[in-house]
């Protein structure tokens, strides 16, 4: 390149490890030195190895105590994750119009890939290296996985595929020109390195071999990446190494408390509660008593299963435990995962508040983080009300917005999420740790310092359960602590989670699982503790066989209304609940024998009242509207007088609701107990008479036997799956099994009954009986054992091995097929211009479902229509889409339907 009298003001940044341009003025650059971010990295990384949730999992993997020799050693690998930065062609980004710009990681494969590497250019890099690195390592294989896991720090294990075009694209940068020499650059860092580290060059033994322990370094040094690059607290400047240093000293500490991964200075505010009713305000039940003598010392407790009935106080039971282990250093954090955004953003509430209740002072209280994409919350605040403009988050400032930036952190990002002290969100982002999408290792680091609770565990979908119990496992053998609860947990399901930890696998008899005591919680080790029931909710559920008639239902819901009481609807398909909800509107407006104002409505555009029903397809800003109102009109303390709330599965976890007549579509046993916990949930007094005891529980089931619904090859009818059998519930088995249970069974208690009706549908002694009645079920298990043969293997090959040698681990699947099998079925779209939506939000994008998104995926979605307050009309690609009360409908795809 051709150096002009002007490049002097680009030539002072060369080496640059940050820079920042004026986007007014491109020649008005401010860089930091390559070898002072290298510094603020590697220094993040030795702060981190020594918190004790971090160190306590690196020494598991291990094997061993570890000590500053080996902490100072992972700090100097990690001031080597940028040295591809000093490749020239990297640096000459700093020219405005250079183009041939080459990635810091890209820029290694002339040196490090083993196929086309060029010697002489492997030689010099190794010349700069400290000497004294070949003493570091057991064997060559070690020192490979752990110069890839530096390179890896962006997220995804680096592997370099032979590509001749990545050597000639990288080659040149590596060659000494007027600007610099790339490798003076790198021994600037081994200096600064060797200045800032000495214990690394000492005698020691060799830095742990265990491929899990490099799987540990790849997340940490990820992390440390995430918050050595923040300008807000690294600025961009030129520095020397003494002035680094010192910075670095002064404010990496500080950080870390405000951050929340430094919690060690909260544990003596916690040492004056010292009982349950002082942690809670309330005496505990039996349940919870049970969990507030366990031991954290007994090794047994890494693992607890906890089964108890819907609102019997299992979330203050695990707060408990996390408070119990918090207090002991046994967990740094505490990751609350739950299966729905929804069931996230109504628990994040409580627990908040119960944070709030243990530490008074704000300025001593842990960061409390709502995980959940699009709804993202810090100490209870909505992101953007904490979030400060660009401008003032670069500046270096000690106020009250800044540290409320500081708290802010762990939620600026999904893949952080993990990293908060206190976090609540859905258990796709848990997972996500164990799979082979990008950032897994941050993630899973993260998590190895605290306490995983799983809330409404049950058996699911086979792959989803598959990589739940690596979850277990992996969190397990790492050291770390969980708790899985459930009201609904059948006894196959829970011997897995054992097995998974390394427990032996068991096949419990149907005669024993059926009598096995409930509430129970189950220990590491299979033995467990029996929980004395508390007083049982009588139950009558009766067969509806209407569900191929939901214009039917009218009837039955009528008679309800105006006796007074609340009634709630739950259908298995958003569909299924859009067309019922329209077919009671359309009655009322031809035979006027319903009353409308017992039609749940929420406040809308201009402060109308907008009726409308509950599901998972309307915008995040709709939603937060939606879930109040569910609260405000069948939450706690509610106003008495009939209403109608028809919904999905949205309304059957977790929203504190309660209703005197429940109507659902037949559902598993463990899922139909989910929906009965709506039901009768409060102690009301002005509960209709009629609806007092027992609870009424209609159950929407075909005219025909299920057994009609199978085709001579066991598959579901189409006609079957627009009703969610097959399709929402893939195994029909469990439906039959379950109104059978029903038909034999129609008054039950909870929780006395809760294990008979889940192992009558779920055991797998009552599936064999079934299947051996007929041909069409055989059939039917053998699709269904197929499928779920076919989604383990799926999981197991998405699923991240850590006991994998870090060189050979490679991330080849699809991330984004692998967060949709997660749950992440949904693209976030932008909309061209900004709307406003019934209930008054101003939407700037919508969530489109993957199954009904185009195959042509532009960037963003035109509006075509807009009734303001009313009614959207959306072109996205080949399809259109209506957005209005009954939230977002497709209206034609690029067939024209």
């Amino acid at each position: 390149m051709s150096l002009t009298a002007n490049d002097d003001v680009y030539m002072k940044c060369f080496f640059w490890g940050k820079l920042k341009r004026d986007p007014n003025d491109p020649r008005d650059v401010r860089c930091l030195p390559l070898a002072a971010h290298s510094l603020d990295v590697a220094c993040v990384l030795r702060n981190l190895v020594e918190l004790p949730g971090f160190r306590r999992a690196l020494e598991r993997a291990a094997g061993r105590r570890l000590d500053a020799v080996d902490f100072d050693r992972l700090a100097v690998l990690a001031m080597l994750h940028d040295m591809g930065k000093a490749n020239l062609d990297f640096q000459r980004q700093i020219y405005p119009n250079f183009k041939n710009k080459v990635g810091h990681i890209r820029a290694m494969a002339a040196i490090l890939d083993p196929e086309l590497g060029q010697g002489s250019l492997f030689d010099q890099w190794l010349e700069t290296l400290p000497p004294e690195l070949e003493y570091w390592f057991s064997d060559e294989d070690t020192a490979f996985g752990y110069f890839s896991a530096v390179l890896s720090h962006h997220g995804r294990p680096v592997q370099f595929k032979g590509r001749d075009e990545d050597r000639r694209f990288s080659l040149p940068g590596w060659q000494k020109s007027v600007e610099g020499n790339p490798f003076d650059a790198l021994r600037e860092i081994v200096d600064w390195s060797r200045k800032t580290f000495p214990n690394a060059f000492q005698d020691g033994p060799e830095l742990p071999a265990s491929p899990e322990f490099v799987h540990r370094f790849a997340g940490l040094l990820m992390l440390a990446d995430w918050l050595g690059s923040h300008e807000h607290w690294f600025p961009i400047q030129s520095v020397t190494w003494e002035e680094r240093r010192e910075h670095n000293q002064r404010k990496i500490p500080e950080m870390l408390k405000a951050v929340g991964l430094d919690v060690r200075p909260l544990r003596p505010h916690l040492t004056g509660i010292r009982s349950f009713e002082e942690r809670f305000g309330f005496s505990p039940n039996s349940m919870q008593e049970r969990i507030e003598y366990l031991d954290p010392d007994d090794d047994r407790t890494r693992l607890l299963i906890l089964e108890s009935e819907t609102g019997s106080g299992k979330t203050e039971a695990a707060l408990n435990w996390f408070f119990k282990l918090f207090a002991a250093g046994k967990v740094d954090g505490l990751y609350f995962a739950l299966p729905t955004r929804v069931a996230a953003r109504e628990l994040y509430t409580r627990v908040h508040r119960t944070i709030q209740r243990w530490f008074p002072d704000p300025k001593v209280r842990p960061v409390t983080v709502l995980a959940v994409p699009g709804y993202a919350q810090v100490d209870g605040l909505p992101v953007e009300k904490i979030l400060p403009a660009e401008d003032e988050g670069n500046r270096w400032q000690e106020d009250e917005q800044i540290r409320l930036y500081d708290r802010l952190w762990a939620a600026e990002r999904p893949k952080r999420f993990l990293a908060a002290t206190v976090a609540v969100g859905t258990v796709d982002q848990a997972l996500l740790s164990v799979v082979k999408a990008a950032h897994a290792h941050l993630r899973s680091a993260s998590l190895d310092r605290s306490l995983l609770v799983v809330d409404e565990v049950h058996a699911s979908d086979a792959y989803m359960t598959h990589l739940l119990e690596a979850l277990v496992r992996h969190h397990y053998r790492i050291g770390g602590y969980a708790l899985l609860m459930s009201a609904t947990l059948g006894s196959a399901a829970r011997q897995r989670y054992l097995a998974a930890i390394g427990g032996k696998k068991e096949n419990i008899e149907w005669s024993a699982a059926v009598n096995t005591p409930f509430p129970r919680i189950t220990f590491a080790d299979g033995t467990g503790t029996d929980v004395p029931p508390r007083g049982g909710k009588r139950v009558r559920l009766t067969l509806l066989p209407l569900a191929e008639k939901l214009e039917g239902i009218a009837h039955e819901v009528i008679q309800h209304l105006r006796s007074g009481a609340r009634v709630l609807v739950v259908l298995n398909t958003v569909n299924r609940a859009v067309s019922l909800q329209k077919a009671i509107e359309t009655r009322i407006e031809t035979q006027h024998d319903l009353d409308e104002r017992w039609l749940f409505r929420c406040p809308g555009y201009k402060g109308q009242e907008v009726v409308t029903l509950h599901h998972g397809r309307f915008a995040p800003e709709d939603r937060v509207v939606l879930d109040a109102c569910v609260s405000k009109r069948l939450g706690r303390g509610s106003g008495k007088g009939p209403i109608l709330l028809i919904g999905t599965q949205t309304l059957e976890q977790s929203l504190d609701l309660d209703a005197d007549v429940l109507i659902t579509d037949l559902a598993p046993a463990d899922v139909l107990l989910q929906r009965i916990g709506r039901l009768h949930r409060h102690k009301r007094d002005d509960r209709p008479p009629a609806y007092r005891e027992p609870a009424p529980c209609f159950v929407l089931v075909p005219e025909d036997e299920l057994l009609k619904s199978l085709n001579e090859k066991g598959e579901v009818r189409d006609t079957y799956k627009r009703m969610g059998y097959g399709s929402v519930y893939e195994d029909l088995r469990m439906l039959e099994l379950t109104r059978r249970a029903i038909a034999e069974r129609p008054d039950i208690v909870i929780p006395r009954d809760n294990r008979l009706l889940v192992e009558s549908a779920t055991h797998p002694e009552r599936l064999e009986c079934l299947t051996a009645e007929n041909v069409a079920w055989r059939l039917h298990m053998e699709n269904r054992e197929g499928a779920k043969i076919a989604k383990e293997v799926t999981a197991s090959y998405q699923v991240v091995r850590y006991d994998e040698p870090f060189g050979e681990v490679e991330f080849d699947v699809d991330g984004v097929k692998v967060t949709t099998r997660l749950g992440a079925d949904t693209y976030q779209v932008p909309l061209d211009k900004p709307v406003v939506s019934p209930f008054g939000q101003i939407l700037r994008e919508v969530l489109i479902p993957s199954h009904w998104s185009p195959k042509d995926r532009p960037e963003i979605a035109t509006v075509e229509d807009v009734r303001e307050g009313d009614e959207v009309v959306l072109r996205y690609g080949s399809h259109r889409y209506r957005y209005s009360r009954f939230g977002l409908e497709l209206i034609s795809d690029e067939r024209g339907g």
